[in-house]
């Protein structure tokens, strides 16, 4: 067989091939740079009262997320966080009782909350808005997370630090069931992240 021949039939083998590769699903989530949250690396607070006489505060001590980053394409980026409600923590004892029972987190029946994006866009050079759903006690309703970036680190080898970021956001516990002390407490939820996400 002629060289040129050869030549050309090597050439259609090399695109075929690459074509063939394009077309396997997931190939694009070779792009996403997927991080690690949460663990000893992170913390979940939040805060319940309109006033500082009633208002109260507590945090999460174990959740666990992933951050799928696209920084060609923002809006391809994703975001999950699974809660263990067992690990709420209140000022006291009494509280903590109190919120892991069936009027509140009712943590026997409903071990865990989820958090899962639909949504992400760029709101400026290091801030994002992450939407998404909440899911808690068996009741999904949307969430919106605002999120501030910190000390990124693109280039950051694997266990290491890729960025730390902030993220606000806001529910009303009664769409979740808990109603109980609404007039006196209040419905609001702020709830506040701050983490860094790994490699």
């Amino acid at each position: 067989m002629p060289p040129d021949e050869k030549t050309g039939i090597r050439r259609r083998r090399l695109l075929l091939g690459s074509a063939a590769l394009a077309l396997v699903p997931g190939r694009a989530a070779l792009a996403l740079d997927q991080l690690k949250i949460g663990g000893d690396r992170g913390t979940i607070d939040f805060a319940v009262g309109d006033s500082k006489i009633f208002r109260t505060t507590g945090s999460f001590k174990d959740w666990r997320g992933m951050v799928d980053v696209d920084e060609a394409n923002v809006p391809n980026s994703s975001v999950s966080v699974r809660i263990n409600t067992r690990s709420i923590e209140m000022l006291d004892e009494q509280q903590t009782d109190m919120l892991k029972d069936s009027d509140f987190f009712d943590v026997d029946k409903f071990p865990e909350m989820t958090f899962r994006s639909r949504a992400v866009e760029r709101t400026g050079a290091e801030t994002l808005r992450v939407t998404g759903d909440v899911t808690l006690r068996g009741i999904t309703r949307p969430m919106v997370l605002e999120i501030s970036v910190t000390d990124r680190r693109p280039n950051a080898p694997a266990g290491t630090r890729y960025a730390r970021f902030r993220g606000n956001a806001r529910i009303n516990r009664s769409d979740f069931g808990m109603t109980k002390y609404v007039d006196v407490v209040g419905d609001t939820v702020e709830i506040s992240i701050r983490a860094d996400a790994w490699r």
